[in-house]
């Protein structure tokens, strides 16, 4: 298949429910030149037929399936696939909200030579939902600060931090599938929750160019039994830690400037914040993520823990000078600003 402007990467575990809003929402797009890759991740419901109904009417859509093996490996299987010069990742429970949102994303890309070019999302609340700052927020995904000159993904990356708007979900980013291909990013694929966060961080610190624009151009929607809705589980520990693991071995392992490496300490101290909140609220659930984890993954569960007072100290000391108060006293009592 020869290349086109845009890969739309979906991954589908029984998405029956809302398969065909999302997937109509992208075959009605404004720009054509596009291909849009589903990756049937064992699904037991309806969402294979409706897969096989679209792509036979419809030949830009290819449909992989596969035996259940998470979301990070279903995306990394639809990037394996893809063919196009930008890639977006759209949930099958989400939707495209602007029919022109592809050929305005994938234009200024183009335009400005960008690697990413982050965007934002309005919020939709099924019946019976609605919004709550421990769940998701109407404005969670929208980004309040102008970050619309092009620079590196570093430089981003600390703005958005230092705003307190790092949004780290991979389906708010256009990206160009040849620099995800130089720089070898992939999803995690052991299955853990959060692998978003990790993608997302390794693209801004490698992006040579990288801008946010203020449109909204997906729909996010939050209902029953999503992620974000439900109950915490030893997953959702392990995600955190995987990265919190991740953040301390980039830290590690590589050069920053003073800006970047305030960034990164900043994201393990809100990895670090939610293990011991999680820990401390459901020590049951904590007992048998630890029972389940591997030896080393044990060691960095407890380190994490461990939280030495020295850090405290010079964490609210940064978090007042650069934040604010109020941030401050959000990131002491909530453990967090935003995941």
């Amino acid at each position: 298949m020869a290349m086109a402007k845009a890969s739309i990467i979906i991954p589908v575990y029984n998405g029956e429910s809302y398969l065909r809003q999302c997937l109509d929402s992208i075959t009605s797009q404004t720009m054509k030149d596009f291909e849009v890759v589903c990756v049937n991740d064992g699904s037991t419901d309806a969402s294979g037929a409706i897969l096989s109904e679209y792509a036979s009417k419809d030949a830009r859509i290819r449909v992989h399936s596969q035996q259940n093996a998470g979301l990070g490996a279903a995306r990394n299987r639809g990037l394996e696939i893809a063919k196009g010069e930008y890639v977006l990742f759209v949930d099958a429970d989400d939707e495209l909200c602007e029919a022109d949102a592809l050929e305005r994303l994938v234009d200024l890309a183009e335009r400005e030579g960008l690697d990413a070019l982050f965007f934002d999302a309005a919020t939709r609340f099924d019946e019976g939902m609605s919004a709550s700052p421990s769940l998701v927020r109407a404005e969670e995904y929208i980004r309040r600060h102008d970050y619309s000159a092009a620079r590196t993904g570093r430089e981003l990356f600390a703005q958005f931090l230092r705003h307190g708007e790092f949004t780290p979900v991979v389906w708010l980013a256009a990206l160009r599938r040849g620099f995800l291909e130089r720089s070898s990013i992939r999803f995690r694929e052991d299955n853990v929750f959060y692998e978003d966060n990790i993608f997302t961080t390794h693209v801004l610190l490698a992006a040579e160019r990288a801008r946010h624009v203020p449109w909204q151009l997906y729909c996010r929607r939050v209902h029953a039994g999503s992620i974000v809705t439900s109950a915490p589980t030893p997953r959702h520990l392990r995600g955190y830690l995987a990265c919190f693991t991740d953040v301390c071995e980039t830290l590690s392992g590589g050069t920053f400037d003073r800006r970047t490496r305030a960034a990164l300490v900043d994201r393990r101290t809100v990895y670090r914040m939610h293990l011991r909140k999680m820990a401390w609220t459901h020590p049951d659930m904590a007992a048998t993520a630890e029972r389940e984890m591997r030896p080393e993954e044990l060691s960095a569960f407890r380190t994490a823990l461990e939280y030495p007072f020295s850090e405290k100290v010079a964490n609210a000391i940064r978090c007042l000078k650069e934040h604010g108060a109020l941030f401050t006293v959000r990131r002491i009592l909530l453990g967090r600003q935003k995941a």
